[in-house]
């Protein structure tokens, strides 16, 4: 995962690449010190710190440094360029230089009531789609078994399915 540091002015003082794992943050957080001058008060602009990039973000902030979401970088910027991490995480950097305060981006915090709400949300979502799973694969056999039940419309959740069967005659 690369990483640029730039001064406030958009001076760009370094780029390196670390592995996304707790020793290549770790060193990547203890590099931009470094490469920063120990300030604690400089600003990580991570992209996906949200989702992807949440642990970075959790790390970086536990290290006592601010950090913010990246600023969406479109692909007109770079037509012509091509792909690049270390040219992408340094335009990620000097994005936001020109932003007032006011508008940065701040990641939501993933504890507490947060995260419990985010794992119930992902649990039920995924009972959802295995349900409908579930439905949809017993309507098929009902549509190709003849078991006297209508299944010319998907099975519903009142749809009585029990009382065909041999042992409830």
């Amino acid at each position: 995962m690369p990483y640029a540091v730039l001064t406030a002015a958009g001076q760009h003082l370094g780029t390196e690449t670390f592995p996304n794992t707790a020793a290549g943050r770790s060193r990547a957080i203890n590099w931009a010190g470094r490469r920063s001058g120990g300030v604690t008060d400089a600003l990580w602009v991570i992209e996906g710190a949200g989702s992807y990039g949440a642990q970075l973000a959790r790390n970086v902030a536990d290290t006592g440094y601010r950090v913010v979401e990246a600023a969406r970088m479109g692909r007109t910027g770079r037509r012509g360029i091509g792909k690049s991490d270390p040219l992408d995480a340094r335009r990620i950097a000097a994005a936001v230089l020109s932003l007032p305060v006011n508008q940065l981006r701040t990641p939501r915090q993933d504890e507490g009531v947060r995260a419990a709400a985010q794992i119930l949300l992902t649990a039920r979502d995924g009972l959802a789609a295995e349900r409908t799973r579930a439905v949809n694969a017993l309507t098929a056999l009902l549509r190709i078994i003849d078991l006297g039940i209508d299944a010319r419309r998907p099975l519903g959740a009142s749809a009585d399915i029990g009382s065909s069967h041999p042992k409830s005659r």
